[in-house]
C-alpha cells in the first residue's frame, strides 16, 4: 500500500497532472480528488485522467480542502488529489443519476463498483459514497439493499461555497452535479475508521410530533420553530428570525441518540437550514414522527480539536486490532463546522498532523456526512466528522 497527495492549482493543473503521468510507471489503484467547483471542472476536462489512475472519485467541496501540506481554503480554486497503489487490493468505482429514484440508482450503482473491482459476489472491506446533497439517506438504503448493513459506509455529500447548488461530482469520465458515486474497497491492508461528532446535548428536548422528511413542522405539537427558539433561550443563545439560519444554528443542531457505547450516548445531528415563515425547520437531514430529539451545542475549542480526536481513535484502533500503522487516511469534517473555526483552522490542521505527521492524509468539507457508529450501523448527519485510516501493511507481515 501506498498513498500520495498532489496540490492542484486551477491554473496549473493540466501541466501537473501531465508531470504526474509523466513520472508514473502504473495506473493508481484509485484516484479521490476533493476541491473548489472550479478545480473539479477543470480536472473533469483533464483529458488522460484513465492514465493517472483505473478509478475515480472526485467531488467539490466548501471553499477547497486540506491536505497536509495545509489547508487550502485561502486558496480557492485548488484541490488536493490522492493516489492509492495498492497492486494486491481490488478497487471498482460505480455512479448513477439522482434524479429518479435514487434509492434504486444507489443499488445500481454498488453493483457496478462491486463489478468493476471483480469482486460481483464478495463484500467489500468498506464502501465510499459521494453525491449531491438531498437524498442520502435513499443512497445509504439503496447501497444496504445490495450490501446489507454489515459494511461500513463512509462519505461526505458534496458542496460549495454558498449553498447555491454548484457542487459537482466527477466519475474520472462524467462531470454531473446530480449524481452519487460509490466506490468500493477491497485493500491488501487492513482499514479503520470513527464517526462523531464534538457535540454534547443540552438536556433540552421533545419529540418529533409532525415531519416530513426534511420538513420539522412540530415538536410536542408545538411550531417547531417556538421550540428551537425557546430552547436557544434557555441554553443562554438569542432566538432566531425566519430565513436562512444555517450559521446562526451551527452551535446548536438538533440530535437524535441512536445507539449508546460503555454506557454513553451517541447523537447523531441533523443542522438546521431554513427558518420558515409558518414555523417549520428545513433540516439537512431526514428526521421520523416519534423520535425524540434533543438541543446539542458545540464549542469552538472542541470543534478545533475534534478532528485529530476522531483521527487518533481511529489509529489507535488500527494498532490495537491489526498491530499495523497507517499509511494514510481520508477525513470528512463538515462544512458547517469548518466555517464555524475558520480562523483556527491552521489549529485543525495541526492537531490532524499531531496524529498522522507527514503522512499523507486529505480532507474535504461537506455538506453532510455519512459514517459507521460504534454500534456498527451507518448513517447520514450533519456537522459530524470522520476518519478513514489506510494500513501501512498487512498486520502479518
Amino acid at each position: 500500500m501506498k498513498i500520495q497527495t498532489l496540490r492542484l492549482d486551477l491554473q496549473q493543473i493540466d501541466a501537473q497532472l501531465d508531470n504526474l503521468s509523466a513520472t508514473r510507471t502504473q495506473q493508481a489503484a484509485i484516484a479521490l480528488c476533493f476541491g473548489s467547483v472550479a478545480a473539479i471542472q477543470r480536472l473533469s476536462s483533464y483529458a488522460n485522467s484513465h492514465v493517472i489512475a483505473k478509478h475515480w472519485l472526485a467531488g467539490s467541496s466548501c471553499l477547497g480542502c486540506a491536505d497536509q501540506t495545509g489547508m487550502n481554503t485561502q486558496q480557492a480554486e485548488s484541490a488536493t488529489l490522492m493516489l492509492i497503489d495498492d497492486p494486491q487490493g481490488f478497487y471498482g468505482v460505480g455512479s448513477a443519476s439522482l434524479s429518479d429514484n435514487g434509492r434504486q440508482q444507489a443499488s445500481m450503482a454498488i453493483q457496478q463498483a462491486m463489478q468493476k473491482a471483480g469482486k460481483s459476489n464478495e463484500l467489500p472491506t468498506l464502501i465510499w459514497c459521494l453525491q449531491a446533497p438531498g437524498c442520502e439517506e435513499d443512497v445509504l438504503h439503496g447501497i444496504q439493499d445490495i450490501v446489507g448493513t454489515t459494511v461500513p459506509i463512509f462519505g461526505g455529500s458534496t458542496a460549495d461555497n454558498d449553498v447555491s447548488g454548484q457542487w459537482l461530482q466527477y466519475d474520472g469520465s462524467k462531470l454531473s452535479g446530480d449524481h452519487m458515486i460509490v466506490a468500493v474497497f477491497y485493500p491488501s491492508t487492513p482499514m479503520s475508521s470513527f464517526f462523531s461528532s464534538g457535540y454534547f446535548t443540552t438536556g433540552l428536548g421533545g419529540t418529533v410530533t409532525s415531519v416530513t422528511d426534511r420538513r420539522l413542522y412540530t415538536i410536542d405539537h408545538l411550531p417547531a420553530a417556538d421550540v428551537y427558539n425557546d430552547w436557544l433561550q434557555q441554553a443562554g443563545a438569542a432566538p432566531l428570525s425566519p430565513g436562512n439560519i444555517l450559521m446562526e444554528s451551527t452551535l446548536f443542531p438538533l440530535g437524535r441518540e441512536v445507539s449508546q457505547h460503555n454506557a454513553l450516548p451517541l447523537h447523531l445531528l441533523s443542522h438546521p437550514a431554513v427558518m420558515h415563515d409558518d414555523k417549520s425547520l428545513s433540516l439537512f437531514s431526514a428526521l421520523k414522527t416519534g423520535e425524540p430529539l434533543w438541543l446539542m451545542q458545540g464549542d469552538k475549542a472542541d470543534l478545533i480539536a475534534r478532528a485529530g480526536d476522531v483521527v487518533k481513535t481511529a489509529r489507535q484502533n488500527l494498532k490495537f486490532q491489526y498491530n499495523c500503522d497507517a499509511a494514510g487516511a481520508i477525513i470528512v469534517y463538515c462544512a458547517g463546522c469548518m466555517l464555524a473555526v475558520q480562523d483556527n483552522l491552521a489549529e485543525v490542521q495541526e492537531a490532524i498532523k499531531a496524529e498522522l505527521g507527514d503522512l499523507p492524509f486529505i480532507v474535504t468539507f461537506t455538506f453532510g456526512e455519512q459514517g459507521c457508529f460504534l454500534d456498527g450501523s451507518s448513517r447520514h448527519g450533519n456537522l459530524m466528522i470522520s476518519a478513514v485510516l489506510f494500513g501501512a501493511k498487512h498486520a502479518n507481515e
